[in-house]
């Protein structure tokens, strides 16, 4: 079975779909590729092998990057930090422990969860272990860091607040969890120094203060709806994205939202599925939908500006948005290139034989593509 919403949360306990539903496997097959011309080429700078990758569950192991270092860890706990330019390993370490969420940096800190509940903090000079702590659930997200402060979201739909010395817990906000959800988390992100934004498996946003966990906004960005628990499924599991005064985010079975983000309230929305998130450039918001539909949406008022359905049911990884372009990854572990004029697809290459499920991520500094795929091998793209 092709890995398309691979676990379920039911009463705490994952599931795969297809042990979750018996039968046969009716999920429609990927959209054949088609010859097209190439106005852009895909050029691989460097690809390090560093780890096992995000293994069968297809954790969201987003690597990151902090000044001239990208950070990635494995499925199976190994971490590497290695060099943007040449891909040069600088250090690994094994943590032998099986990965669930991460990899959150800042302060000098690297910060992982493991399923145990764990989440561990260590030094981003050398990663050395400077203390783990138990937590209610695991993570399945990246924390953030923030003053001194680490931000972890939690499975079980908490937002914890730790001191970065020594882990102790600040404060927590609790907002729980459906009885079902796709199994996944969006990251917290920062609202300049006083917010967290978190998106939740209930299909609300809230806004909580830094200093103290208290809340100050929320907004219904989806509403369930249908007879089943399977229809009310509204998780936002995706990237968010803060421009401006402006959030944005989008959910599955919900629909795409621009938000306030000083007052929380809903600017506009237009329906709109997907689990994997979005991009943005100046003009436009870019979507994956859960049938792997590309979309390109105005961002001032959410008029729909093209659809690319050529690449449908392929898995795609949510978009990312680099000059002109538009890329993304799929199943197999090409990187397709589009238009950002009109979602014409202008080039294409097979990168990993293993496939991407994570987002790739774009260096502004060296405007370099780094993108890991799902057996471990991280790549560095650049597009001409």
């Amino acid at each position: 079975m092709k890995y398309r919403l691979l676990l379920l949360v039911f009463f705490s306990l994952s599931l795969t779909a297809c042990g979750f539903f018996s039968g046969d496997d009716n999920s429609i097959p990927p959209t054949e590729l088609e010859t097209i011309e190439q106005s852009a080429q895909v050029n691989t700078v460097w690809s390090r092998n560093v780890g096992v990758g995000v293994d069968e569950v297809m954790v969201n192991l987003v690597p990151i990057i902090v000044g001239d270092e990208i950070f990635t860890v494995d499925r199976e706990g190994q971490v590497t930090a290695a060099d943007i330019t040449t891909g040069t390993i600088k250090w690994q370490v094994e943590l032998e422990m099986m990965i669930t969420g991460g990899i959150g940096a800042g302060e000098g800190l690297l910060v992982v969860g493991n399923n145990r509940g764990e989440i561990i903090a260590l030094d981003a000079e050398n990663g050395s272990v400077k203390w783990q702590k138990q937590m209610s659930s695991v993570m399945l997200s990246a924390p953030l860091i923030q003053n001194e402060i680490i931000l972890s979201r939690t499975g079980d739909g908490r937002i914890y607040a730790l001191d970065t010395d020594a882990g102790q817990q600040v404060w927590v906000y609790d907002r729980g969890v459906p009885v079902l959800t796709l199994r996944g988390n969006s990251s917290p992100i920062l609202g300049g120094q006083e917010l967290v934004f978190t998106g939740f498996d209930s299909g609300k946003i809230t806004a909580v203060i830094i200093k103290d966990g208290r809340l100050y906004w929320e907004v219904n960005a989806a509403v369930p709806s249908g007879r089943s628990d399977l229809e009310r499924l509204v998780d936002i599991d995706g990237a968010m994205i803060l421009i401006g005064r402006v959030l944005y985010a989008v959910s599955y079975q919900g629909r795409i939202v621009a938000i306030n983000a000083m007052e929380g309230k809903i600017l506009w929305s237009k329906e709109m599925s997907s689990y994997a998130g979005i991009a943005a450039d100046e003009r436009q918001i870019y979507v994956t939908d859960s049938d792997s539909n590309l979309w390109a949406v105005d961002r001032v008022n959410g008029n729909l500006l093209w659809k690319q359905d050529k690449l449908s049911h392929r898995e795609l990884t949510a978009p990312v948005s680099i000059d002109e372009y538009i890329l993304v990854g799929d199943y197999e572990g090409y990187i397709h290139i589009l238009s950002q004029l009109d979602g014409s697809l202008v080039g294409r290459k097979k990168v990993d034989a293993d496939g991407f499920h994570v987002q790739p991520i774009v260096n502004a500094e060296n405007n370099m593509v780094y993108i890991y795929g799902n057996g471990g091998q991280l790549s560095a793209l650049r597009i001409q």
